[in-house]
């Protein structure tokens, strides 16, 4: 009888470079598509913000005859800007491009962090509704 080499369960290391090359792949396929998601549900947080500020503002507005500077109108001690709960958004308002601050304006919600490559970029909210992104279209970014 000759000897026989018994066959040894197991990966060689091709089949394991495979593997990892097909794993590797499939990352580099999904991610793209998880980030975005993330960053349009992040963006939801940016634009309810937006409407919280713009409701403040109406308030505001209802007992001075006025808007203004401040986010938040009706804090004890108005700040100039609101983050959002995550800290990826910075809101501000300034007076709107055809008037003052005592007739209209206009809230922003810069992204920051990790949301700043969001492709809708900054989001706008004006006195009269308008809504507005400094990227992308109007539709994608105020779903």
């Amino acid at each position: 009888m000759g000897l026989s080499a018994a066959k040894q369960p197991g990966f060689t290391l091709l089949e394991l470079v495979i593997v990892l090359a097909i794993c590797g792949l499939l990352v580099s396929i999904a991610l793209p598509g998880y980030q975005r998601s993330v960053r349009t549900g992040v963006r939801a947080e940016g634009q309810s913000l937006l409407l919280q500020v713009a409701a403040n503002q109406e308030r505001y507005y209802a007992r001075n005859n006025a808007y203004a500077a401040s986010a938040d109108p009706l804090a004890a001690s108005p700040p100039l800007y609101l983050l959002s709960e995550s800290g990826l958004y910075r809101v501000e308002v300034a007076a709107c491009a055809t008037g003052t601050l005592a007739t209209c304006f206009v809230a922003t919600a810069t992204p920051l962090g990790r949301q700043a490559d969001d492709e809708c970029g900054a989001l706008t909210l004006s006195s009269a509704g308008i809504k507005g992104a400094a990227n992308g279209t109007l539709h994608s970014c105020w779903r």
